[in-house]
């Protein structure tokens, strides 16, 4: 498979700039070929659900990389506030607005400026009108103490430098009993913990850890239910897979 790179103004290129330059261009270019899987046919082998894929425009799908399906993981019922960390296009957070309905609420963050915009076509092309986005980390969200039922990602923590606050982050803004539901990037047995020279962090290679290591880091932040789930099968290269986690505030 072959690995994108990115090519910054400032070398070497620090993990923010690889990740706004790489994911701007996957908002702009969506036909490109970036050397993973993305779109609607990705989604459908994560076990996306038909009704999904139908009811929403190609737009929202076309820019989306999805490396699992968080929904899997978790429910998520009508009338229920969702915060989507990592938005990208907002295939995802629509989604999430389809099963909250029009009484639910559904806000996605992310840092790239390009992929904000895009999402906000997405809701609008979906009539979503209850799903909203905004620019912003993961790891200090512009969002109240304990006003989510459920936070979902999508192959979007581990191109945080620091997930152990991501966590922290996800546990503040949930409320009691709320769930959390994510798939992403790990590194595969044998392969060391996280961040070999030379590898992208962009690309979901670099800032990946481990199985063990994720689930440590979410029973230190406070979580219960703590469970890897499932292995996806997506790569973005030899020692990466998606993995399916979900979490419980108590």
């Amino acid at each position: 498979m072959m690995e994108t790179t990115t090519s910054c103004q400032n070398s070497p290129c620090s993990p923010l700039d690889q990740i706004r330059e790489l994911y701007t261009d996957l908002a702009q270019n969506p036909q490109k070929d970036f050397g993973w899987a993305k779109g609607k046919d990705n989604a459908r082998r994560l076990g996306y659900r038909a009704e999904w894929l139908a009811a929403l425009p190609d737009l929202v799908w076309e820019s989306a990389a999805a490396v699992g399906n968080p929904f899997a993981a978790v429910p998520i019922q009508p009338g229920e506030t969702v915060v989507d960390l990592g938005c990208g296009a907002g295939a995802d957070a629509c989604i999430a607005g389809l099963l909250v309905g029009n009484t639910g609420r559904v806000m996605g963050f992310d840092l790239t400026p390009a992929m904000v915009s895009k999402a906000q076509g997405s809701a609008r092309a979906a009539g979503l009108a209850h799903v909203q986005f905004s620019e912003g980390p993961m790891d200090a969200l512009e969002f109240p103490d304990r006003a989510a039922d459920v936070v979902i990602s999508n192959g979007a923590i581990n191109l945080a430098v620091d997930k152990a606050k991501v966590f922290a982050e996800v546990f503040r803004i949930l409320r009691h009993g709320g769930r959390f539901g994510f798939a992403d990037m790990v590194r595969e047995p044998g392969q060391g913990s996280c961040c070999p020279a030379g590898d992208s962090w962009a690309n979901c290679v670099s800032g990946t850890l481990g199985v063990e290591e994720v689930l440590r880091q979410l029973r230190e932040a406070g979580f219960t239910d703590v469970a890897h789930l499932a292995v996806t099968g997506y790569k973005t290269a030899a020692s990466t897979v998606g993995a399916l986690f979900r979490a419980t505030k108590p």
